[in-house]
């Protein structure tokens, strides 16, 4: 059973806004600053979109599903 495009989408949007909140915290932490911070979590964004991607080949495989 694959997952619909909106879900893929749905599921890397909250994947990424997990993850932009992580290397704000994480950069302002480490750098003290909000400049540091936002680098890092600008740079957590760019992925997204092979995480999208990624989704939706691992959806063409049919390896390990029922």
């Amino acid at each position: 059973m694959a997952d619909k495009k909106i879900r893929s989408v749905a599921k890397t949007f909250s994947w990424r806004l997990f993850i932009f909140i992580y290397w704000v915290i994480f950069g302002y932490i480490y750098t003290g600053t909000f400049v540091g911070a936002g680098i890092l979590g600008v740079g957590s964004i760019v992925p997204l979109f092979f995480y999208y991607f990624h989704e939706r080949i691992w959806n063409t495989i049919k390896w390990g599903t029922n």
